[in-house]
C-alpha cells in the first residue's frame, strides 16, 4: 500500500473480484442518485465487478427503465435487476440481499468473487474508498477491528462537507482507539455506516452471526430495520474496550479524516434540513485531540512548569469557544442572555460539581457570548459548576485561579442586569431523582440542554432537563494524574492517566450521546470506570475519590507529592507518589569538569525507562551545556546560575531529587533505587559514589554556600 496525501494506491484492490448488491425501492425522483452510484462502480479498475440491483417493482415499464440505466452505465454482463414483490413490510427489501451473500458469495462461490459490497442507493462509494478498506482491513486484523467510513453531506449554509451521523464533534482520546503511524483509528460515537464490505473470511463470519438475521439482529442493536440490514459485523465479536468493531482514521497532525474514508450521502437530507440536529458538524471541526496521543496511544502533551494553573483535562477555554461559535444563536430565554455575574468574592461549599447532560456533554459558560452551552468532554471548557447545599444550590463560574469565582444567576432577566446578588444567595432549587441525577429549577423553570448546544429555561423537567454530577475535585485530580507520572505503592509501577474510553454510567446511552450512541452488548462494562494503574474510579460519584497530600505553600510547591485514590472496585485506598525525578549537577569553572559531566550524562542515558529532568547549575555557557545533555532529556533540562541563592521557581515540584557529583556513574538500577526510596517513605538514600537521592528536595540544596559540593 502507498499513501499519497489523501489517496491510497492499492495493488490488492485492483485484483479484487467484486459482487455488489444495491437496494433500490423504486422511486423515479431518486434515479439520479442510483445512476451516480452505478457510474462510480463502473470506474473501479478491478478484475471483475458484478452488480445486482435489488428492487421492489414488478412493473414492466419501471424494470425497463432500470435495465436501460444499467446498460448505459455498466456493461450488460456485469449488472442485473432482481425484483422482490409482495413484501409484507416495505423495509424487508433491505434484507433481500442476504440470500445473495449466503448463496452466491459464500456457499456457491467457486472462487469467482473475493469481495461483497452492500450499498444503499444514494451512497457514492469510490474506488479510493474500496482501496482504503482492503488495505486497512489487513492493518487492523490483529486488533479484531474493521475500517469504517464517515457518511458526509454538503451543507450550503456551512460551505463544506458535514458528518451525517453525529450530533457533536468527537474528542478522540476518550473514544476507544488504536494508533498506527501518523493515524489514529477511532470508534465513532455513532458507528452506523449505510454500507458494508466483506471479504470471504468476513462473509463466512457474517452469515453465522445474529446480525445476519432480520429478527435476531434486534437483540444486537435497537436500530431500525433498514439500519440493521446495513449493520454488517459492526457489533459482532467486538474486542474490549471498543464499543463497536468499526474504527475510522484520523490524522494525528491535523485532526482531520482522510478523504478516502469519506462516502457521500448525495441527497444531503440532514445538512440542508434546519430541523435536524444531524449534519451540522463540519468535517474540519469533526475531530479534536488526535494530536494529543503518543505512538503508544497515551496522552502525550508536555506541560510547561508555568502552565500548571490550567485546570482542564484535555481541553481549553478556546476549544470550548470555537464549538460555541459553530452553533446557532441563542433564543431570548437562554440561560446567560442577560444573566448577572456577581463580581464579589463568594464563600465556597465543599460540594461542587460539573453538570453532565442527557447527551453526555458538559455544561460550560461561553465567555465570549456570555451564554451557557454544552459540548463533549474534552471540548467543553470546565468553567461552570453547581454548588449544592441540601435542596438548594447555585451556579458558579470558575476561572483559572482558585479565587476567580463568580456567581451566575440562573433566572431570566428582562430589566436590570447589573443587580448585585448577596454572596450567600442559593438561588436554585434542586430536585433529586432515583438515578442520582438532578433537576435545576429557578422559579417555575428548569435548565434544559438542547441539541443545538444551548442551555435554555424550560417549563418541564424531562430527560434533557436532568443532569448527572461529576465532582470538581475528581476532574482536577484526573488532570494531575494525566499530566504527571505517579508511582503506585501497590504494583511498584509508574503510571500516568492513559487516554481511554469513558462513560458517565448510563445503562443505555441516548442516541444523541457524545460518547456512545450504540454499543455492542457488554461493551458498556469497560467504560464505566476510569482506570489508573491498579485503581479504578467512577466519574459519576458524589463522594471524594481522589485526595492529594497538601502542597507546601511555603516552598511555592504546586504539585502534591502523594495522592490516595478510593478504588471503586475494592473500596480500599490506593497510594501513589509523584514520580518526577530531578537529577541535579553543580558544575565548577574548571574545563575538565565538562568531560566529567559528559561521562555522567552518557551513563544516565543508558538507564532505561527513566523520565527525568536534568538540572545543571553552572557559570559556563548554557548553549554549550545544552549540547552535552542527551537528546531525550534536552528539551526539559534546567540551567541555573551557580551563584543563585534560593530556590528556582517550581523546583520543589520535582520528586524525588538526585544530588549528583559530576563524574559519577549512574547504574542501570537507578530507577529501581528511586522507586524503593519513595515506597519506603525515607528522606534520603545513597545510590553509590557521588549519588544521593532524596524523597523531597532538601533545603540545603537551595541555599548552600558550600562551593565544594553541588547546590541549586
Amino acid at each position: 500500500m502507498r499513501v499519497l496525501s489523501n489517496h491510497i494506491i492499492s495493488e490488492n484492490a485492483q485484483g479484487a473480484r467484486i459482487l455488489c448488491a444495491i437496494t433500490f425501492h423504486f422511486d423515479r425522483s431518486r434515479l439520479g442518485y442510483l445512476a451516480e452510484v452505478l457510474r462510480s462502480l463502473a470506474e473501479y479498475p478491478v478484475a471483475a465487478m458484478d452488480v445486482i440491483i435489488v428492487t421492489n417493482t414488478l412493473q414492466k415499464d419501471e424494470l425497463s427503465l432500470l435495465n436501460r440505466l444499467c446498460r448505459e452505465t455498466l456493461p450488460p454482463n456485469e449488472v442485473s435487476v432482481r425484483s422482490y414483490g409482495d413484501l409484507t413490510d416495505r423495509w424487508d427489501l433491505t434484507w433481500c440481499h442476504k440470500t445473495i451473500i449466503a448463496r452466491e458469495f459464500i456457499y456457491e462461490n467457486p472462487g469467482r468473487y473475493t469481495h461483497f459490497i452492500y450499498l444503499e442507493n444514494d451512497i457514492r462509494l469510490s474506488f479510493l474508498n474500496f482501496c482504503y478498506f482492503v488495505e486497512y482491513r489487513e492493518a487492523l486484523r490483529r486488533f479484531g477491528l474493521l475500517p469504517s467510513f464517515i457518511r458526509v453531506e454538503y451543507s450550503k449554509a456551512l460551505g463544506g462537507f458535514t458528518a451525517s451521523d453525529v450530533f457533536w464533534p468527537v474528542y478522540v482520546p476518550v473514544q476507544s482507539h488504536v494508533v498506527l503511524g501518523d493515524m489514529v483509528l477511532v470508534n465513532m460515537p455513532n458507528p452506523y455506516n449505510p454500507l458494508f464490505i466483506l471479504d470471504l473470511e468476513l462473509g463466512a463470519e457474517y452469515v453465522q452471526s445474529p446480525s445476519f438475521d432480520r429478527q435476531a439482529s434486534g437483540t444486537v442493536c435497537p436500530w431500525g430495520v433498514a439500519e440493521r440490514a446495513a449493520m454488517g459485523l459492526c457489533l459482532e465479536n467486538v474486542p474490549a474496550p471498543f464499543q463497536s468493531r468499526y474504527v475510522t482514521p484520523v490524522y494525528r497532525k491535523s485532526d482531520t479524516a482522510p478523504a478516502f474514508a469519506l462516502v457521500w450521502h448525495m441527497p444531503n437530507n440532514y445538512a440542508d434540513n434546519p430541523r435536524s440536529a444531524l449534519g451540522k458538524v463540519r468535517m474540519d471541526r469533526m475531530f479534536i485531540g488526535a494530536g494529543e496521543l503518543g505512538q503508544d496511544g497515551r496522552w502525550s502533551i508536555a506541560v510547561a512548569a508555568d502552565d500548571r494553573d490550567d485546570e482542564s483535562l484535555g481541553t481549553s477555554d478556546e476549544s470550548g469557544r470555537s464549538h460555541a461559535r459553530a452553533v446557532s444563536n441563542a433564543d431570548h430565554d437562554t440561560v446567560g442572555a442577560g444573566a448577572s455575574l456577581v463580581v464579589e468574592s463568594v464563600w465556597s461549599l465543599p460540594d461542587q460539581y460539573y453538570l453532565i447532560t442527557h447527551h453526555d456533554t458538559v455544561v460550560f459558560l461561553d465567555t465570549d457570548s456570555r451564554l451557557v452551552r454544552h459540548a463533549p468532554f474534552g471540548i467543553a471548557a470546565w468553567s461552570l459548576v453547581i454548588e449544592l447545599a441540601g435542596q438548594k444550590g447555585r451556579l458558579l463560574r470558575r476561572g483559572k485561579s482558585p479565587g476567580e469565582v463568580r456567581q451566575l444567576s440562573a433566572g431570566r432577566f428582562d430589566s436590570d442586569t447589573s443587580t448585585k446578588m448577596v454572596p450567600t444567595n442559593l438561588d436554585c432549587d434542586i430536585e433529586n431523582f432515583s438515578d442520582g441525577s438532578i433537576g435545576i429549577r429557578t422559579g417555575d423553570h428548569y435548565l434544559g440542554s438542547d441539541l443545538d448546544g444551548l442551555v435554555r429555561l424550560k417549563d418541564w423537567c424531562r430527560d434533557w432537563e436532568r443532569y448527572q454530577l461529576v465532582r470538581v475535585d475528581t476532574i482536577e485530580g484526573l488532570t494531575l494524574l494525566r499530566r504527571y507520572s505517579w508511582l503506585s505503592h501497590t504494583d511498584r509501577r509508574v503510571h500516568s492517566l492513559a487516554a481511554q474510553p469513558i462513560d458517565f454510567g448510563r445503562e443505555r446511552p441516548a442516541e444523541s450521546s457524545a460518547l456512545a450512541a450504540s454499543l455492542a452488548p457488554g461493551a458498556i462494562a469497560f467504560r464505566r470506570k476510569v482506570a489508573f494503574g491498579p485503581a479504578a474510579l467512577k466519574l459519576i460519584e458524589r463522594r471524594p475519590q481522589i485526595v492529594f497530600e497538601p502542597s507546601n505553600a511555603a516552598l511555592e510547591q504546586l504539585i502534591p507529592e502523594r495522592v490516595k485514590i478510593l478504588d471503586s472496585n475494592t473500596e480500599a485506598q490506593s497510594v501513589f507518589s509523584l514520580f518526577r525525578p530531578l537529577i541535579h549537577f553543580w558544575l565548577g569553572n574548571d574545563h575538565s569538569e565538562l568531560e566529567k559531566l559528559r561521562h555522567s550524562l552518557d551513563s544516565l542515558s543508558r538507564v532505561a525507562g527513566l523520565d527525568a529532568t536534568i538540572c545543571i547549575a553552572s557559570t559556563q555557557s548554557k548553549t554549550h551545556l545544552r549540547q552535552l545533555v542527551p537528546e531525550k532529556y534536552r528539551s526539559d533540562a534546567l540551567f541555573l546560575d551557580a551563584d543563585t541563592t534560593g530556590a528556582y521557581a517550581g523546583i520543589h515540584d520535582y520528586h524525588p531529587v538526585v544530588h549528583a557529583y559530576v563524574g559519577c556513574t549512574f547504574g542501570v538500577d537507578l530507577k529501581e533505587g528511586l522507586i524503593e526510596l519513595l515506597l519506603s517513605l525515607k528522606g534520603e538514600l545513597v545510590l553509590g559514589f557521588g549519588l544521593t537521592a532524596y524523597a523531597s528536595l532538601p533545603n540545603f540544596l537551595t541555599q548552600s554556600e558550600n562551593l565544594d559540593g553541588p547546590r541549586l
